[in-house]
């Protein structure tokens, strides 16, 4: 069974690793050279854990983190979502999927964003099924990995009245 829970200070390290872990994953797939930006995403997520695990929210099995989510920002934007590789593709991004959502609508907001690397094609099915829709496509400069990056921007209405 896969618990959701707010994350702990102390979980920040373990946390880091696995964002790590998913990234490097993610990015190989399509081709990209991870080596070349490594030193720079290990640093941003070991930066981002430390000082935002407040706004983290965790999966857990049997006492192990399986994944993570956040709201960088506490407001309609889901800022990240990690699950550990060896956990893909068995429900734990869903439930903390869902999760987000929930804290989102709770929030007051009428949907939710996302971002995801524009040839990240697994990650942009993946919201996709769970009811997301690409609404835009930009190319920003990331000053933490020190280089641009192609972003697509989704979308999903919780229903009723959309805020803009």
């Amino acid at each position: 069974m896969i618990e959701i829970r707010d994350a702990h200070a102390q979980d920040a390290r373990q946390l880091a690793l696995i964002g790590i872990r998913s990234w490097e994953a993610a990015i190989t797939s399509w081709g990209e050279d991870a080596a070349r930006i490594r030193d720079n995403a290990h640093a941003a997520y070991r930066d981002f854990t430390a000082n935002y695990w407040d706004r983290i929210v965790v999966a857990q099995s049997r006492g192990s983190i399986l994944g993570w989510g956040a709201r960088e920002n506490l407001d309609q934007l889901i800022s990240d979502l990690w699950i550990d590789p060896l956990h893909h593709r068995k429900g734990v991004g869903t439930v903390l999927l869902n999760a987000l959502e929930d804290a989102v609508a709770a929030a007051g907001y009428a949907f939710t964003e996302l971002e995801t690397h524009a040839r990240n094609t697994s990650a942009i099915a993946f919201y996709e099924h769970s009811g997301y829709r690409v609404t835009s496509f930009s190319v920003r400069y990331s000053s933490s990995l020190q280089q641009d990056i192609e972003k697509v921007t989704m979308r999903k209405d919780f229903g009723g009245s959309v805020e803009a």
